[in-house]
C-alpha cells in the first residue's frame, strides 16, 4: 500500500540497482520523497554499497538511479544506455562513517576543499572555535561534525549522503548533530538519506525508513510502523 504522504509528492532520488560483491548480492529498487530517509538493516545487508552507487564510487553490475530538483532531472547511472555521471559532477556528498580529513590541512583549509564555504554553517555545525586547527587536534566528534560540515559544504547538492554519522558518539551529541543538521535542512530544502541500523538513533530522526536484510528491500515507511517490532525486541531485552 502506498504510503498517504508521499502521494502527490515528485520523488527526489529513483533507483533501482543489482550489483554483487563478496557474499552480498543486491537487488533493490525505491523512490524517495520525503526529506530524511534512513537505509536500515544489519551490518553486510548492502546500506554503504547503495550510498557509494548513489555518490558514483561504485559502478554497480546492473541499475538506474535519477535524481530530481525541483523541474531538473538528472540521471546519474543508466546501465542500459552507458550513461554514469562521474562523482564531481553528481552533486551528492558522502560523509563516510570515519571522518576523512586532509591531515595536514587546517579546519577551514578542509571546508574550503569541500566546495563554497558559507560561514553560517560554521555556526550550524558548531565549529566555529576550531577552524585554525589540524584534524590532529580535534576529539572525534569534532572532527565527525567538520566531516559533516565539509559534505554539507558542497556546492548546490541535490542530495546529502551519510553512512552512519552518529557512531561511538554519546547521545547528548548525537542530538546536537542530529539538531545541526535539522538546522541546515531546514535552511537549504536539501534531502538526507542516512545509514544506520541503530534502532534508537532511527526513532530520534522519526524520519522514513527503508529497511533492507541480505541486499533485499523488506519494508518501507515511517519509523513508527517499519520499526515497530525491531523496538518493542529493544525494549524487552532493557527490560526483561
Amino acid at each position: 500500500m502506498p504510503d498517504e504522504r508521499a502521494i502527490g509528492l515528485q520523488p527526489y532520488l529513483t533507483l533501482a540497482l543489482r550489483h554483487r560483491i563478496g557474499s552480498l548480492h543486491l537487488d533493490v529498487a525505491f523512490e524517495l520523497t520525503q526529506p530524511w530517509t534512513i537505509l536500515f538493516g544489519p551490518s553486510g545487508s548492502g546500506k554503504t554499497t547503495i550510498l557509494r552507487a548513489i555518490a558514483g564510487l561504485l559502478t554497480p553490475q546492473s541499475g538506474r538511479i535519477v535524481t530530481r530538483q525541483n523541474t531538473e532531472t538528472l540521471t546519474l547511472l543508466n546501465s542500459e544506455t552507458g550513461e554514469n555521471v562521474p562523482t564531481r559532477l553528481r552533486r551528492t556528498p558522502l560523509a563516510p562513517q570515519a571522518p576523512s580529513l586532509f591531515p595536514h590541512l587546517t579546519v577551514l583549509q578542509n571546508l574550503e576543499y569541500g566546495g563554497r564555504r558559507d560561514p553560517h554553517m560554521d555556526t550550524i555545525f558548531g565549529i566555529v572555535g576550531m577552524l585554525h586547527k589540524l584534524p590532529a587536534q580535534l576529539s572525534g566528534g569534532e572532527a565527525q561534525r567538520v566531516s559533516l560540515a565539509r559534505a554539507a559544504a558542497a556546492t548546490a547538492p541535490r542530495l546529502l549522503l551519510l553512512d552512519e554519522p552518529f557512531t561511538g558518539l554519546d547521545l547528548p551529541l548525537r542530538s546536537a548533530l542530529i539538531g545541526h543538521l535539522l538546522d541546515w535542512q531546514q535552511q537549504t530544502g536539501v534531502p538526507i538519506l542516512s545509514v544506520t541500523h541503530d534502532v534508537a538513533e532511527a526513532f530520534q530522526l522519526g524520519a522514513e525508513v527503508v529497511q533492507l536484510e541480505d541486499g533485499r528491500l523488506v519494508a518501507q515507511g515511517p519509523v513508527a510502523e517499519v520499526l515497530r517490532t525491531e523496538r518493542d525486541r529493544l525494549l524487552t531485552q532493557l527490560n526483561p
